[in-house]
């Protein structure tokens, strides 16, 4: 996998990160199993990183909210769907991804991005291993209140 970081000074440039990697995302030659793992603390901008990423995609940022009660929202762009998922409030292990039907939402045209991947537990090396279509953002807040956000993008 590739590395970069970036550091973010505000919320519009956190949007701006997440953005640059829609614009790849819309360009991948796959319309499946386009996956995003989206790991950090609460508050740590996930969700304004997914915004960023919706808005590349053609859809309305103000749209995309945390789905954390939700689990799951759908917002539908010309290639497919942009599956936000949020596993916070489900426990670690294997039922989280029976929770969201992770199998179904990879076999269909559009990209899944997973806020709090690591509650999948045992299925997330899995996910992961699939290093030709996999993304994991790191998002850490820095004592100055600046975020670091680590992408790592497949290889090829």
């Amino acid at each position: 996998m590739n590395e970069q970081i970036y550091l973010s000074h505000s919320p519009d440039e956190t949007f701006a990160v997440g953005y640059s990697l829609g614009e790849r995302l819309a360009a991948w030659p796959e319309p499946t199993g386009r996956v995003v793992l989206l790991s950090g603390e609460l508050g740590s901008g996930k969700t304004q990183f997914v915004k960023g990423l919706a808005a590349a995609l053609g859809l309305d940022p103000a749209e995309v909210t945390s789905p954390t009660f939700a689990l799951v929202q759908a917002h539908a762009f010309p290639g497919g769907t942009l599956w936000h998922v949020d596993l916070y409030r489900l426990p670690t292990g294997p039922g989280a991804a029976e929770a969201i039907a992770l199998a179904e939402l990879l076999g269909q045209p559009g990209i899944v991005a997973i806020e709090w991947p690591e509650r999948l537990g045992p299925v997330l090396p899995t996910l992961a291993a699939g290093e030709d279509r996999t993304w994991r953002v790191y998002l850490d807040e820095l004592q100055d209140g600046n975020r670091r956000i680590t992408l790592h993008s497949p290889v090829g």
